[in-house]
């Protein structure tokens, strides 16, 4: 009973924390204001992420907990300065290495056990040599909200392109009226002929988006050890919610105006202050 209710109290408080995310005005926020969210915002959920899945025993998981995933936020955030300069595939490849680290910490693993890369519908891991009774070498997951982000991003574009290591989408025609570039999950769209500013932008928030996966708690993963027998080569390892993203879906991004909305302002933020 004690389990399950700090699990309870665990759910509440990362909820909570995420409707009362304060609202700033686009042109209110600083770059230390971006620095110190995704440093506080990436620890505390990261802690949250860890009672929740049982991983939070003592007051050193705690502290293992909030250090590494305030690491990781600092992550998240050169993570998004890089590709906000242009430098997609390296901020990319950050974020997916500051993902890994959470993953791993909240799942009972060391930090670099596993590293992992986010493909269209999928999401990659290879054990390193640090991982302790792997399960196998390759562990695979998948995501139910990454396959209707992707068949949105179709819908709702005309051309497909590899681009950064990435899917990238372009349209002719805007989603509403002065609208350029839109991304759904990793899927990045932007209007035919707009500034290089615009990927950048709609790329930042593709960051955002593997930085919400990683804050969020997967009840339907399987663990990463094996009790017995050798390592596989390949195992899949289950279904990823995300439900941190589909929240802020269906409150933040619903319930905020589009110039206070963190996720705009954000990028705004860092995409400005190049």
């Amino acid at each position: 009973m004690k389990k399950r209710t700090i699990k309870s109290l665990a759910v509440v408080i990362m909820l909570a924390a995420l409707l009362a995310f304060p609202a700033y005005k686009l042109s209110a926020v600083t770059e230390s204001t971006v620095v110190l969210g995704n440093i506080v915002g990436s620890g505390v959920t990261t802690l949250v992420r860890g009672l929740i899945q049982g991983q939070v025993h003592n007051f050193k998981d705690v502290v293992k907990c909030l250090a590494y995933g305030s690491a990781s936020g600092y992550g998240f955030y050169q993570s998004k300065k890089l590709v906000a300069g242009n430098h997609v595939l390296g901020g990319v490849l950050l974020a997916n290495l500051s993902a890994s680290v959470i993953d791993n910490v909240t799942s009972g693993e060391g930090p670099l056990s596993y590293l992992g890369f986010s493909l269209p519908l999928a999401r990659i891991e290879i054990a390193t040599p640090l991982a302790k009774q792997k399960r196998s070498l390759l562990r695979v997951t998948v995501s139910p909200r990454d396959a209707i982000s992707l068949a949105l991003s179709l819908s709702k574009s005309d051309r497909v392109s590899l681009r950064n290591g990435m899917l990238a989408f372009e349209a002719d025609t805007p989603l509403a009226e002065n609208v350029r570039g839109w991304a759904y999950s990793m899927f990045p769209t932007v209007l035919r002929g707009t500034p290089e500013s615009v990927y950048q932008h709609e790329m930042v928030h593709v960051v955002q988006s593997l930085q919400l996966m990683a804050a969020s708690p997967e009840p339907f993963l399987r663990s990463h050890r094996r009790e017995e027998g050798k390592a596989k080569l390949l195992d899949f390892a289950g279904f990823r919610a995300q439900t941190l993203g589909l929240v802020n879906d269906l409150t933040m991004a619903k319930l905020q105006s589009y110039d206070k909305y963190w996720r705009e302002a954000e990028a705004y933020s860092l995409i400005q202050s190049l």
